[in-house]
């Protein structure tokens, strides 16, 4: 699918967001610069504007590893950042797995951990700097086995 601005990477983000839940997994795959970020502040802002929760800065959270969203109804987003970690290991010290049945877990750089989630969506981002425009792929498993967005 592809992305020719900023509002269509908005339609999708919001798409997917209509979809989760606690316990729900995003991975986002790309390179730097891609739209994994700008993607992940589209959605988490949809959902705090549907539950009508204040509208927060969101950034990766690339030093601190995570950053978490209340979105209020007992709602949360985490939103991880694995681009520093350099061990599967690591994932399990973070106690991802310990926390993640109440939140909404968005994971930017997940490729060090793709053997440990049975239940995802994964959506790879690309950039063409040609074209000024981004493209994305959706894998899932689990319940998010052929998911896609028309348009």
């Amino acid at each position: 699918m592809e992305l020719k601005s900023l509002d269509s990477t908005k339609k999708v983000a919001e798409a997917v967001a209509i979809n989760l839940k606690p316990n729900d997994f995003i991975l986002l795959s790309g390179n730097l610069g891609a739209g994994k970020t700008t993607f992940t502040r589209f959605l988490i802002h949809y959902l705090q504007h549907k539950y009508q929760h204040p509208l927060e800065e969101i950034v990766s959270p690339t030093f601190n590893i995570v950053q978490y969203y209340d979105l209020g109804k007992d709602l949360k987003v985490a939103h991880y950042d694995f681009y520093r970690l350099k061990k599967e290991k690591e994932i399990f010290n973070i106690g991802l797995f310990d926390t993640a049945k109440d939140f909404i877990n968005i994971i930017e750089w997940p490729e060090i951990a793709m053997n440990t989630f049975n239940d995802f969506l994964q959506i790879k981002f690309t950039y063409d700097p040609n074209k000024d425009s981004r493209s994305l792929e959706f894998n899932g498993k689990g319940k998010w086995l052929g998911f896609s967005i028309n348009g």
